[in-house]
């Protein structure tokens, strides 16, 4: 899991992981009490190995010796390749070319209870995606769907109804609260993020 860019500090947690998937960090359970680390997308080779895009910032979780959750059960993980950078990865009980095609879309996970513990004002992204976002005036505005890493600062998505999306940067100025227990994201609208520009 990526730390997302603290509202109200500008230090990030792991930084940057890879790009495609990391660049649209979009953070999704297949559980209760799970958090995806990685997605299968295809097979590659003859011996099992599968694709997969990372869904993490730890580039320790997959590595060989790894016990990952692959459809639920634990599977080591016995052989990882980059031929294009990606990793390709071989998981135990899944070691020929036919096995390893039926993971296809598979989401790869941990138990949630293995993440580590975040300092103050720092949230992981399966935490933030899916948060009702209202502005300080009350006005309910959607719900958080996706986080985009930029350079400056994370930006959050956020969906709404017959609408475009909003983009609202996550910096201290915009982002009021954080209540990840009652489900919802407090905003400041500066002037222009209605109208889908970000603050400066």
């Amino acid at each position: 899991m990526r730390r997302v860019a603290p509202p109200r500090r500008a230090r990030r947690g792991n930084g940057p992981r890879h790009g495609g998937a990391d660049q649209r960090t979009r953070q999704a359970r297949e559980s209760r009490g799970r958090v995806a680390v990685g997605r299968i997308n295809a097979t590659w080779g003859l011996r099992g190995h599968v694709k997969v895009t990372p869904l993490t910032s730890n580039p320790r979780r997959i590595q060989p010796g790894a016990v990952l959750l692959v459809r639920g059960e634990p599977r080591e993980v016995l052989d990882v390749r980059y031929p294009k950078g990606f990793p390709c990865v071989v998981f135990e009980g899944y070691e020929d070319a036919t096995a390893a095609n039926a993971l296809r879309g598979t989401l790869i996970e941990i138990e949630e209870a293995e993440l580590p513990d975040l300092g103050q004002d720092e949230y992981y992204v399966h935490d933030l995606v899916g948060l009702e976002v209202v502005s300080t005036e009350g006005e309910r505005l959607g719900r958080l769907a996706e986080v985009l890493r930029t350079g400056a600062n994370d930006v959050y998505i956020v969906r709404r109804k017959g609408e475009r999306d909003l983009l609202i940067p996550a910096i201290g100025d915009v982002i009021a609260e954080v209540d990840l227990s009652g489900g919802r994201m407090v905003v400041e609208l500066l002037p222009g993020l209605l109208d889908g520009g970000e603050s400066e």
